[in-house]
């Protein structure tokens, strides 16, 4: 009988019908976010079809060149800005805020809530599974390896990874000039 209902729905393709309908939802929240946050939001699936961003979206800024991935987790309490032609990889999470964790009256943390910034750069590709902390700058054109939890800012044209992310590489910073005048963007 199992295979039998198993056989049946393969034959009806319903789990390709089910992954367009999650897919079309996904893209439905990415308008509404977008339009709550007053911008386009673009959003790829990218085995998976869920991404929040939480906290006060008015907060959220991502050019409309960029792209978010499945996995994606944002809080923009504090606020968050993404250049142009931003690409990450699945499972990003960014925090634009903390606990205070300093507090001479309560453990682990009082309730204050401290805000700080991040702000991404133009041309920045962000691997999978990173971790941005709050306050983080990120500069134009850098690449952080997947895994990565980035504590402190990222130079332009730098290439981090770790935990804490440290810089590994730099890129050429002429050839880059190069293809940012020539508008080469992928």
């Amino acid at each position: 009988m199992k295979n039998m209902l198993v056989n049946f729905l393969y034959i009806l393709k319903v789990d390709w019908i089910w992954n367009h309908i999650r897919s079309l939802l996904a893209q439905a929240k990415a308008k509404r976010y977008g339009v709550k946050s007053n911008q386009k939001i673009n959003f790829i699936a990218q085995g998976g079809f869920d991404f929040e961003i939480m906290g006060d979206i008015k907060k959220f800024k991502i050019h409309e060149t960029s792209h978010l991935k499945s996995g994606t987790y944002i809080e923009c309490t504090g606020g968050v800005e993404i250049g142009e032609y931003f690409h990450s990889g699945r499972g990003l999470t960014i925090f634009s805020s903390n606990h205070n964790w300093r507090s001479n009256s309560l453990l682990p943390y009082d309730s204050t809530n401290i805000l700080k910034k991040v702000v991404i750069g133009d041309a920045v590709w962000v691997g999978a599974n990173v971790t941005i902390l709050p306050g983080v700058r990120i500069g134009d054109a850098a690449v952080v390896a997947a895994g990565a939890v980035v504590v402190r800012d990222v130079e332009a044209g730098s290439v981090v990874g770790g935990n804490p992310a440290v810089e590994v590489a730099k890129r050429d910073e002429e050839l880059t000039k190069k293809l940012v005048i020539e508008k080469k963007f992928f």
